[in-house]
């Protein structure tokens, strides 16, 4: 293959070369058998002598047409015929923003109460008819809060598929649990607080943020129950388990805890943020109170038990 300083040499020699006339008006098939590759220049560069062996087919009626002047062979054949400059001007890449498409993500943090165990009865409530509204403040202050029976019955149905496979019983729901639920949930602000209502009831509580109404039990099953498991100090059955990871197990324990018989969430949605979490973005909180409250220390072995042989559950 000739180098780059013989070609430019040769087009520089070039400068008036002969034009042929051919009559032609529309090429339907171009085939070059052979290829000169070159490095693209920036400047203009004039026609090259066709001494070179190319042959071309052409497809033509009787109508004459001036053909251009061959350019460098730099440049493709098929496309560039007609121009009298050889610049390349490379096409920008894509910026990475162009190449992904938008990704919504979420996360999910929570934590759980770990007090003394106060002495609580609660009556039995009839579960929420399907007329029941979504969840929603009907006032700021003294309002009364209320989920769908989907709700009600996702909340049951992702805490009692687990407890049965620890041999306990299954939660039922309670609306005094349910009012102090959603009042902590509306006010958006991530913390604990075991302290309203508790005139009426005494309750534990595991909160959480980053999942809907609709995906409350992922949040509950997902990872309160199946993401902390596996954390809780084996063997089970001791009644005071190390407490170094609490914070990765206390979830999981209050689910369980077979002491503990009735639950009520709440899942509000703070436009505005969550206070306490980064970002001022529109972001769901979910409560849950339970009653009585679990995770005292000295009672675990007999109230957290040994997980059956049932399959996982995931939501």
């Amino acid at each position: 293959m000739r180098s780059t300083l013989f070609l430019a040499a040769l087009a520089a020699g070039a400068a008036h070369a002969y034009e042929k006339r051919v009559y032609v008006t529309d090429w339907t098939t171009v085939t070059v058998t052979k290829t000169v590759t070159a490095p693209a220049v920036t400047e203009t560069v004039a026609a090259v002598q066709q001494n070179q062996a190319d042959t071309v087919t052409l497809t033509s009626t009787s109508t004459p047409v001036q053909a251009p002047a061959p350019v460098a062979e730099t440049t493709s054949l098929a496309s560039d015929l007609a121009k009298k400059s050889t610049e390349v001007v490379p096409e920008p890449a894509p910026t990475q923003a162009a190449q992904q498409e938008p990704v919504s993500s979420w996360s999910t943090a929570w934590t759980s109460t770990f007090e003394a165990a106060p002495a609580t009865t609660l009556q039995p409530q009839p579960q929420p008819s399907s007329s029941t509204s979504t969840s929603s403040a009907a006032a700021a202050t003294g309002g009364t809060y209320s989920v769908t029976k989907e709700y009600t019955e996702k909340v049951l149905y992702n805490h009692n598929v687990h407890r049965s496979n620890h041999s306990v019983s299954s939660l039922e729901w309670h609306d005094d649990l349910l009012q102090a639920a959603g009042e902590l949930a509306s006010n958006c602000v991530y913390e604990h607080n075991t302290k309203i209502h508790e005139d009426k009831v005494k309750y534990g509580q595991n909160i959480g943020y980053g999942t809907s109404e609709s995906q409350v039990g992922v949040m509950i099953s997902n990872m309160m129950y199946n993401g902390e498991i596996d954390f809780y100090p084996t063997p089970y059955g001791e009644a005071s388990p190390n407490m170094d990871l609490f914070d990765k197990w206390g979830h999981f324990s209050q689910i369980v805890w077979k002491g503990t018989t009735h639950v009520a969430c709440f899942t509000a949605k703070c436009e505005d943020g969550l206070q306490n979490v980064d970002g001022n973005s529109a972001i769901p909180f979910t409560v849950c109170n339970y009653s009585p409250p679990g995770n005292y220390g000295g009672q675990y072995g007999d109230n957290v038990l040994a997980p059956g042989n049932a399959a996982t559950y995931s939501a």
